[in-house]
């Protein structure tokens, strides 16, 4: 049963790759200033979360209705871990390999971004000078910053996986569902 319910989960994980490789495309060869908009962010996190109870109800159904926080969890897990791997795949060759003046466009607006944020947050002078100082040099389209944002959305993802797995999950992971009752027997012989 539980390699059914991890079959759902790899299942959706190519679907969820799939969907970040077509999008990513999209967003990469329209408009890649896109890649900073947050309600673009805000509506990935949302088709997760459908992807998600979608993966979840879909495993409970081939568990027979019945399933465990673990049997909830891992086909979700396993489906947002091959979605975001591929997602930041896509992400470095398309900014490194593809068109590597992209990230320049994408890391000057992300830092127009950041000095509007710092200005209306009340820091002093000195303190935003440095914050901007530090995010000049980075680099969020390395290899090593490309795997802390991976570690990342894994980790938020698995946030968002708990709650959906103890929101499906049966009451009861200790009390086992009554078999169905064999019908009666006619009377036995008269």
């Amino acid at each position: 049963m539980q390699t059914n319910t991890n079959r759902v989960g790899i299942n959706f994980g190519i679907l969820l790759a799939i969907y970040y490789t077509i999008f990513n495309l999209g967003l990469f060869y329209s408009d890649v200033t896109l890649f900073t908009n947050k309600f673009i962010g805000m509506f990935n996190i949302a088709f997760i979360v459908i992807i998600g109870v979608i993966t979840i109800y879909i495993a409970r159904r081939k568990a027979g209705g019945y399933v465990t926080f673990r049997e909830a969890f891992t086909p979700f897990l396993i489906a947002t871990a091959i979605g975001v791997t591929v997602n930041y795949i896509v992400y470095y060759i398309l900014f490194n390999l593809v068109d590597s003046s992209a990230k320049d466009t994408v890391h000057n607006i992300m830092m127009d971004m950041l000095m509007d944020t710092l200005n209306n947050s009340g820091l002093e002078q000195d303190q935003i000078n440095d914050q901007i100082a530090k995010a000049k040099d980075l680099d969020q389209f390395t290899l090593r910053s490309m795997l802390f944002l991976w570690a990342g959305s894994i980790l938020r993802n698995s946030v968002i996986g708990l709650l959906l797995a103890a929101i499906f999950k049966n009451k009861s992971e200790f009390i086992q569902p009554l078999p169905a009752e064999p019908a009666q027997k006619e009377e036995t012989q008269q």
